[in-house]
């Protein structure tokens, strides 16, 4: 899915990712507080998370529609986030 994308649409699909990133980790920090790694650092963890996801399914062969790829960049995304803060957590916990 994304090998196929031309320049300028791959750069559309981070451009458009990078600002939803955005939008997202603003609630999420509001929410996690000192749990989370901050507004931007959010972000780009959310958007590694999704373009992640998407192409680790290409690359065992799962082909995606566009809703398809989006709910898998999604759950990517939020996986990878909720894998960090927990190991965050833990690594408090210990100090």
């Amino acid at each position: 899915m994304l090998s196929k994308l031309d320049t300028t649409w791959l750069v559309f699909a981070v451009a458009a990712v990078a600002m939803l990133s955005y939008l997202f980790s603003t609630g999420l920090n509001a929410l996690l507080r000192e749990a989370g790694f901050g507004t931007v650092p959010n972000a780009i963890i959310m958007m590694f998370g999704f373009f992640g996801a998407i192409y680790a399914g290409n690359f065992v062969g799962m082909r995606f529609s566009l809703i398809e790829g989006v709910f898998v960049g999604l759950a990517g995304a939020f996986v990878l986030l909720l894998a960090l803060v927990l190991l965050k957590a833990a690594l408090d916990r210990m100090a």
